[in-house]
């Protein structure tokens, strides 16, 4: 995480990346950036998913305000199982705030986010 050119994303699993959806942070923040209370914040709610998903069998990434059940929407159809915010939902509104999901090619690896919820990151060291 100490290298300036390594990502936030690539910090995290890689396949966990709705975590930092939870977090409001850019998959492309640069991962020293991000602050050591934020670091602990995503690591404890990965340890969280983990643990949940060992328990139940699958790992479901929306806040319980944000499940189907509680939106009133279909659940998620898709081969990999699991409620989520933006992974594999390119062009989709975002479960949040209708924004539509983004994705790039990262070092080989699709990245999704959503532009409103997890803005760009813009030091405030450069203003």
């Amino acid at each position: 995480m100490r290298s300036p050119r390594s990502q936030a994303h690539r910090s995290v699993a890689p396949q966990l990346v709705e975590v930092l959806y939870r977090h409001r942070i850019h998959p492309l923040r640069p991962g020293h950036t991000l602050r050591v209370g934020q670091w602990r914040a995503i690591w404890a709610d990965l340890v969280d998913l983990m643990a949940e998903g060992v328990r139940t069998g699958r790992i479901d990434t929306v806040r319980p305000e944000h499940t189907p059940e509680a939106m009133g929407r279909p659940p998620r159809v898709d081969d990999h199982g699991g409620e989520v915010y933006v992974y594999r939902r390119t062009g989709q509104p975002c479960l949040v705030c209708g924004s539509r999901v983004r994705t790039a090619v990262l070092v080989g690896r699709n990245v999704f986010w959503c532009p409103h919820c997890q803005p760009k990151f813009r030091s405030r060291a450069l203003r």
